[in-house]
């Protein structure tokens, strides 16, 4: 894509916003799993999250080993504390031990479970099922008594070690009478002292509990035994509300910092991606500019100056917002979407399923859009540049417009341009506006799918509320992130075809270049020597020549005049004077040297053009007077003023040399902007001065009073003058007459009359006879092609 060309200069800035963006997202999506602790942990467990007790009374440790195995009991001594002065002992083991699913919480919570409902009390037939007898084997071994014949052959010890036993099951008895037939933690005690419970059974029982509870033992275990937890921490008169409000404030804090930190990479991720985006922009347009401005009028041509201007402006600024998306969406999207993926399954829910079917409605719905949308937006360009091209022509002929009553028509032609574009734009905008409401259908329904099917795993006991919450959040996170692919991706082509043009523009082929080895005039050359050698020229794509065989040599200080009938040619041959052409055959050299060997601004700093339209630029008389640069000087600037005949309105205007210019020049005369391009070019004190025809809106009487300006004061340059006026040019030392791009006659004003049929004829169109001075017969003979 020639999007991602244009980052090869910003490597570090890409790789910038790719950190910041991870570190966003990281933050992002690690407030779902915080939330999900909040529900999970801080409400429905009274924010202790782990059945680990940061602190636990010795009495109720040692009741807890009773259901552990002798290993699992030696761990559990080892991380925590000896007991303090009030029998309180301390958790100085790891967090990750004591997390959900660590070492110690796996070990501590079945017997918490099993103390918590011993504490509780549970019934004996329960409790001989835990360790593994019946609750009738219990009661007919304890009442079973031996015989007379068999206490007879006891020895002393087995009578004492019988009578102990008796004595302890009828305390036990007492014990589970008096807690309303149950058995508690109390009785079990003394049927441990008494020897009428064996530890291993217990170890047994409990596990035996573990494997009936089967997959709901997990999430069962662990919500018992953090009420255990909770209960343990009354015993050792902590409020519960502090503890929740502990967990909670931890969590609020946590979660507030992650926001700080996400709002601050993502605000500088802007930032990156505007400076980035807005470098990119100002590097095209500065690149292209300059390209533009060294196109000669053929490559103006090939493009159209509205296409450029739509290309200089309305492109870039498409690319540029591509640019900051590309940054901030493009890259966003794949690390949120990868990210919130492993986050959904490092947590097996067993609702991944549900992502695959979001992504699939997503795809279609963007699918068909995009299917819809795409030709219309690559045509978008092309109506964007009609109304441009529209716009611009009736701008620039309002006033013939106006002449010819021709408002309606205009009108009529520029509403077709806005109405295709309109039309474009509706059908692109309706359709599009049709993502959203459709992406939030998928994503409610997903919504609604996970919600149906997570709760009957909360129902079942394998996933918690928080857990469901935060698989949705993460869900919508991915489906997010696809959807912005898509939705730039949609965008993108639009820009893409934007860079393509503004690189057809960087990329085209000036036919007007620099030498590779330029020369200078020697420094005996004479200055402002033009001569055309056969020159010859052809426009681009033509089939003919518009010029052939011009051949003609002028001096500083000469004036060679140029006329011919509309269309013979007059205006090209003085545009390959500067280089605004190149010919196609033959030579044209100043000063002794081919102007192609001339580098372009050398060349156009020895000649001064003034153009047919004396255009002007907006600002002041007296920037545009000198518009050649710091070369003119004030001296310099008045005196070219005074030879143009402009320094009279100059001086009638308010502000003088500093009063304002429009763009273009529309708040002056045509005249008066005529006679300010004249003086513009005589500032600079070229070699050479060539008038295109500048002289078309002077009246006669400033046309005389410039050209005897000009002759008395320009004698160190030569001057080529276009004109449609005899009066103009009669005068010139040579005039050269064109007819359809060939030279038909050449000589003075009176040789021409005597030998030239088409001098004589535009003559007599603009002059009397007497101001011929020629009679009815000569006139006859000239045209008949005789001499006299």
């Amino acid at each position: 894509m020639r999007i991602l060309k244009l980052f090869k200069k910003h490597i570090l800035a890409l790789f910038t916003a790719i950190v910041l963006i991870v570190i966003s997202c990281n933050a992002d999506l690690a407030l779902p799993t915080y939330m999900s602790d909040i529900v999970d942990v801080g409400v429905q467990q009274g924010g202790i999250a782990s059945p680990v007790p940061d602190t636990i009374r010795a009495e109720s440790l040692d009741d807890l080993k009773l259901f552990m195995s002798a290993k699992d009991a030696k761990a559990v001594e080892a991380v925590f504390s000896k007991a303090n002065k009030n029998g309180i002992r301390t958790y100085k083991g790891t967090e990750d031990e004591r997390a959900d699913g660590g070492k110690i919480a796996d070990i501590m919570s079945l017997p918490e479970t099993v103390v918590l409902s011993l504490n509780q009390g549970i019934d004996a037939g329960s409790m001989g099922d835990m360790m593994g007898t019946s609750n009738e084997q219990d009661n007919s071994t304890a009442q079973a008594m031996p015989s007379p014949e068999q206490m007879a052959a006891m020895t002393p010890e087995q009578l004492a070690e019988m009578q102990q036993k008796a004595a302890a099951a009828q305390n036990m008895q007492k014990q589970i009478d008096a807690d309303g037939g149950k058995i508690t933690m109390k009785s079990l005690r003394l049927g441990i002292e008494g020897g009428l419970v064996d530890q291993s059974k217990l170890v047994e029982g409990a596990n035996e509990m573990a494997d009936k509870m089967g997959s709901m033992s997990g999430s069962i275990v662990t919500q018992r035994a953090v009420t255990y937890v909770q209960d343990e921490y009354k015993a050792q008169g902590i409020d519960p509300a502090d503890v929740q409000n502990s967990y909670l404030g931890r969590m609020a804090t946590t979660m507030f910092g992650l926001c700080l930190v996400s709002l601050v990479a993502t605000i500088l991720t802007g930032a990156v991606a505007s400076r980035t985006a807005c470098s990119i922009a100002r590097d095209l347009r500065r690149e292209t500019f300059n390209k533009v401005m060294h196109f000669s009028p053929a490559e103006v041509g090939k493009f159209s100056q509205a296409s450029l201007i739509t290309r200089c402006t309305n492109d870039i600024q498409q690319i540029q917002m591509a640019a900051t998306l590309f940054i901030r969406m493009c890259l966003m999207a794949p690390v949120m979407g990868i990210v919130a993926v492993m986050r959904v399954l490092a947590n097996h829910t067993g609702l991944e399923w549900t992502i695959a079917v979001a992504i699939i409605a997503v795809s279609a719905v963007v699918g068909v859009l995009m299917g819809l949308t795409m030709p219309k937006f690559k045509k978008m360009q092309s109506f964007v540049d009609r109304v441009n091209l529209t716009a611009r022509e009736l701008l620039d002929g309002l006033m013939p417009i106006r002449s010819f009553n021709r408002e309606e028509h205009e009108l009529e032609r520029f509403d077709k341009a806005s109405l295709d574009l309109m039309t474009t734009q509706l059908y692109t905008n309706r359709a599009m506006s049709f993502m959203m409401p459709l992406m939030m259908l998928v994503m409610n329904c997903i919504t609604v799918l996970i919600v149906w099917f997570g709760a009957q795993g909360v129902s079942d006991g394998v996933m918690q509320v928080g857990n469901m919450m935060a698989f949705i959040s993460y869900t919508m996170q991915i489906v997010m992130a696809f959807m912005i692919l898509t939705m730039v991706s949609v965008i993108l082509p639009r820009a893409e075809v934007a860079a393509e043009r503004v690189e057809e523009v960087i990329t085209c082929p000036t036919s007007i270049n620099d030498p590779v080895s330029p020369k200078l005039p020697a420094a005996s050359a004479p200055r402002g020597e033009l001569c055309f050698r056969d020159v010859s020229f052809q426009y681009p794509d033509a089939r003919a020549d518009v010029i052939s065989g011009v051949n003609f040599t002028t001096h500083a200080g000469q004036m060679l005049g140029i006329i011919g009938s509309t269309g013979s040619g007059k205006s090209t041959l003085v545009q390959l004077i500067p280089r605004l052409y190149d010919v196609t055959g033959g030579s044209i050299s100043l000063d002794g040297i081919d102007v192609r060997d001339m580098t372009l601004s050398e060349l156009r700093r020895r000649i001064g053009y003034i153009p047919q339209q004396g255009r002007l630029f907006s600002g002041t008389v007296e920037s545009n007077l000198k518009f050649a640069g710091d070369m003119v000087s004030d001296e310099d600037m008045r005196q070219a003023a005074c030879i143009a005949q402009a320094e009279d309105f100059i001086a009638e205007r308010e502000g003088g040399y500093d009063s304002p210019i429009s763009q273009g020049g529309s708040n002056v005369s045509g005249g008066q902007r005529q006679r300010l391009a004249i003086a513009r070019a005589l500032a600079k004190k070229p070699e050479v001065v060539v008038f295109d025809d500048s002289f078309s809106a002077l009246d006669y009487k400033t046309d005389a009073r410039l050209r005897e300006e000009l002759a008395k004061n320009v004698t160190d340059a030569a001057l080529v003058v276009v004109a449609q006026r005899i009066a103009t040019i009669m005068h010139a030392d040579q005039i050269i007459v064109l007819d359809d791009g060939h030279v038909v006659g050449t000589g003075t004003h009176e040789e021409l009359l005597h030998n030239c049929p088409a001098y004589l004829e535009i003559a007599q169109s603009q002059l009397s006879a007497e101001e011929l001075g020629l009679t009815q017969e000569e006139i006859a003979a000239v045209m008949e092609g005789g001499e006299r």
